[in-house]
């Protein structure tokens, strides 16, 4: 990606695209310049110069629904600082892109990345777009659980979600284990197929990792951020018991070797209740 001079930003602006090789015949060839007009109001929203919504690209190969997410007025800041150092990744897309890199060399199962743009300048705009492949079949945690509860034995149910809190911990512990927290860690993030819910290679997808950060000093403080979020956000979910939440802390903490356990929960456990008391 070659952006030239910082006078040549300034004053005619430049724009770098990335498309994964896998997609690339599905999408239209004059995608990057017309992707921030696209107009779809499938899911659609709208707030504060950037939106999110669903669209479906059609091709030979068969549709292709992703979802789209642009941004058209970021802060000063960030535009200067894009002019000039703009390898920074200083627009949401562009660092949303970093971050499901990062995710998935760790390991983690994140959403195939379709596209992303980035326009810098001229004179100080920034505007950024990134198309997420949607998981077709897939449900959130926090929806799907209650439905489970409810068709399924409850000794099938319980084994379910055994498989579930395991690998719920061991995607946080990876990513905590390399010092990279998500920020937005809630249940409705975690997504599972719908049609294979006792398949034993089955493998939760984690998405909106727009906020994932590395913090190497002081990382207690952004542990107990995403754990909090997580914690809160299974209160009254039906099929949502204390014992199982017991045990996705038990097979964190014994994944990272955690010292200080007892020290760790109360902190979460007081995140969480911040959390709660805002909510109501």
């Amino acid at each position: 990606m070659r952006h030239g001079p910082f006078w040549e930003r300034l004053l005619r602006g430049s724009r770098w695209t990335w498309r994964s090789e896998q997609y690339r015949a599905a999408l239209p060839e004059d995608l990057d310049a017309t992707v921030m007009s696209l107009e779809s109001n499938d899911r659609l929203h709208q707030k504060q110069g950037r939106s999110t919504a669903r669209v479906i690209f059609h091709s030979p190969s068969g549709p292709l629904p992703v979802y789209l997410k642009r941004h058209y007025r970021l802060p000063w800041r960030d535009r200067l600082a894009a002019a000039f150092h703009p390898e920074g990744r200083h627009s949401p897309a562009a660092a949303e892109w970093a971050h499901l890199e990062r995710a998935r060399a760790l390991g983690v199962a994140v959403p195939d990345t379709v596209a992303a743009g980035e326009r810098i300048g001229p004179w100080g705009e920034l505007q950024s777009y990134l198309l997420i492949a949607e998981l077709t079949g897939c449900d959130a945690l926090n929806e799907i659980l209650p439905t489970l509860a409810e068709s399924l034995p409850p000794s099938t149910f319980a084994q379910l979600k055994r498989g579930l809190i395991a690998e719920m911990a061991e995607i946080t512990a990876r990513l905590h284990g390399a010092y990279a927290f998500h920020k937005d860690l809630y249940l409705c993030h975690f997504f599972m197929p719908q049609n294979r819910p006792f398949d034993p290679s089955l493998k939760l997808t984690l998405i909106d990792l727009h906020r994932m950060g590395e913090h190497r000093w002081w990382p207690n403080r952004w542990r107990w951020k995403d754990l909090g979020q997580l914690l809160f956000s299974t209160f009254d979910v039906p099929g949502i018991d204390n014992r199982d939440r017991l045990r996705f802390w038990a097979l964190y903490r014994r994944r990272l070797g955690l010292r200080r356990a007892g020290w760790h929960r109360r902190m979460i456990q007081l995140k969480a209740a911040r959390y709660h008391a805002h909510n109501r």
